[in-house]
């Protein structure tokens, strides 16, 4: 197997694994936003930030890495600009978190409209996913096996 065709199988399984999981999560966040909200609220009740978003943070990092080594083999600007965009997402999400303090004083005093965000961050997230399957329908064309 050539490192191309190695590539692309890359970028069509990690498109389509980031894109259920966020049609997955969003559609929980959409439907069960008071059982996410009491999660995030008694979260900031902590001094640090839940495991949980650490951890989702971590993996996420740790599996776009290698997608900005492949997007250059061969040099393919839809799977560059998606990982640089995957990296600019763990940036921003880590900011938050290294902010926790800062964040959680926001969640406690904003809490009124924190379902809202929740309905809204859920509907986001599945229709991103929905872009991100297109994508993996994208890859697949255009390397056919």
């Amino acid at each position: 197997m050539n490192f191309e065709a190695f590539a692309a199988k890359w970028f069509v399984i990690y498109y389509s694994i980031v894109g259920l999981c966020l049609i997955g999560g969003g559609s929980y966040l959409s439907l069960k936003k008071e059982k996410m909200k009491s999660f995030i609220l008694d979260a900031a009740e902590s001094e640090k930030p839940p495991r949980l978003f650490i951890r989702i943070l971590k993996y996420f990092f740790f599996f776009t890495l290698p997608g900005l080594v492949l997007s250059f083999t061969p040099f393919s600007w839809v799977e560059l600009l998606f990982t640089l965009w995957s990296l600019l997402l763990v940036y921003v999400a880590g900011i938050q978190l290294v902010q926790w303090e800062q964040r959680r004083q926001l969640i406690k005093t904003n809490d009124q409209k924190l379902s809202s965000i929740i309905r809204r961050w859920g509907s986001s997230a599945v229709a991103v996913g929905l872009a991100i399957l297109l994508l993996a329908y994208f890859t697949i064309t255009r390397f056919p096996a």
